[in-house]
């Protein structure tokens, strides 16, 4: 006969109700086991910890209650994910999911490739599994953002400007035909794409998109009753500058305004659009700072006002792998004849969402 064997459900079991154990005789193979009868309406201590516990946790209320079902004998959250960090969380043979779900004690359940759903699901039997689950989501999700490829950004035209265009249409034809050693008419900016970038955005569903544009609603009437909101804004576009110090390695030629009273006044703007952003989780501070648009605490907006003339890129096939090395070329005379060329004054009248890539609309 083999050792009595008690399950770890009775051990917890109240005292009172155990004062007279019965037992049945139970065979395994060729030996014989003794097995604890439990009546069915005998309360368990973690029964009682597990509603005590339960109860509390429906007393706090916390901020996504009300996106929370309750399904069988658990609650479920559909989080709004873009399908393309589902790879991320999923990671190598699943183990990214394995060690969320083993920290959170959440069940992750990740749509299936071809559904293209903009979501995954969390399960779990307590509320607060489900925000510690999301919490570390999130957090992997902004560590892998760094991987993927900027969509759209935000910009403020400078081409409904008729003179403005004219004039940088003549510049394009006035050096071309200087012929220079590496320039070409494929890497000027056409004239009606001519802008200021206040920062570079990663957008990857219709959902991010739809968020994004209600998120520039919101700017627009917190603009709308400041002190500035009626003073026209104009940018006196001059001379030539370059990324970098050596003018014999030139990959980007751009155009601006360096006036002090212009600057301050884009960076206010961007401070409270940054604000909004971040706020509604559509850009980090990781992602600002990688742009190198903020202060360098990381408190402030500083845009660095520039408007592309030329860029080597541009003349890339667009079957070249962006992996390959940029092209530049010796800009030196180019500086010394054209240098201080005026474009003239643009008025500054709008903010634009604008896409690098067609999103299949």
């Amino acid at each position: 006969v083999g050792f009595a064997e008690i399950s770890s459900s009775a051990v917890m079991a109240l005292a009172q109700n155990l004062e007279d154990p019965k037992f049945e005789v139970v065979r395994i193979g060729n030996s014989y086991y003794r097995k604890l009868v439990v009546d069915e309406n005998l309360k368990f201590k973690c029964e009682e910890n597990r509603r005590y516990y339960e109860e509390d946790e429906e007393d706090e209320e916390g901020e996504l209650d009300d996106q929370l079902a309750y399904e069988g004998d658990e609650w479920v959250f559909r989080m709004e994910m873009p399908a393309i960090f589902h790879k991320f969380i999923v990671g190598s043979r699943a183990r990214n999911k394995q060690k969320l779900e083993m920290e959170s004690g959440c069940k992750i359940v990740v749509p299936k490739r071809e559904e293209l759903e903009d979501a995954v699901y969390l399960r779990a039997r307590q509320k607060q599994q489900i925000y510690s689950c999301k919490a570390l989501i999130e957090l992997l999700c902004e560590k892998e953002e760094a991987k993927l490829e900027y969509t759209h950004f935000i910009s403020v035209p400078l081409a409904h400007d008729d003179k403005f265009r004219q004039l940088v249409d003549q510049f394009r034809e006035d050096v071309v035909l200087q012929r220079f050693t590496g320039i070409d008419a494929s890497i000027f900016m056409p004239s009606r794409r001519m802008h200021f970038t206040l920062c570079m955005l990663k957008l990857h569903s219709h959902a991010q998109v739809e968020e994004m544009k209600e998120a520039l609603n919101d700017l627009s009437a917190r603009l709308s009753v400041t002190s500035d909101y009626g003073r026209p804004v104009a940018a006196h576009m001059k001379g030539l500058h370059i990324m970098t110090d050596d003018p014999t390695s030139v990959g980007v030629v751009y155009t601006t305004d360096r006036s002090s009273a212009l600057q301050n006044r884009l960076n206010a703007l961007a401070d409270n659009m940054f604000e909004l952003f971040q706020a509604r989780n559509l850009v980090s501070s990781q992602s600002l700072n990688s742009q190198r648009v903020l202060s360098s605490d990381g408190q402030h907006a500083e845009v660095k006002l520039h408007a592309t003339l030329m860029n080597t890129k541009y003349a890339r096939s667009r079957f070249e792998e962006r992996s390959s090395e940029r092209e530049t070329f010796d800009a030196s005379v180019l500086m010394e004849r054209f240098g201080q060329v005026d474009f003239g004054a643009v008025q500054l009248k709008e903010i634009h969402l604008s896409a690098l890539d067609e999103m299949g609309d």
